[in-house]
């Protein structure tokens, strides 16, 4: 059975550093990122996880894009 991913996301370098995910980076130990994650990165995560279908959507909040 095909896995599919609804909802991820690529985190860019602002996205990362946004203040709604310190208790993410808290609970994780990992701080912000320092440098641009190339999207292989995500690709292969995806994969080693079995993901064959990802839906990766433009992210837009209350502050903006």
């Amino acid at each position: 059975m095909p896995v599919i991913d609804a909802w991820m996301q690529h985190p860019t370098l602002r996205h990362s550093h946004h203040e709604m995910f310190e208790p993410l980076r808290r609970w994780t130990g990992q701080g912000p990122l320092e440098e641009p994650l190339p999207v292989e990165a995500t690709v292969a995560a995806m994969a080693a996880a079995d993901v064959e279908i990802g839906l990766s959507t433009a992210w837009y909040g209350p502050q903006g894009h």
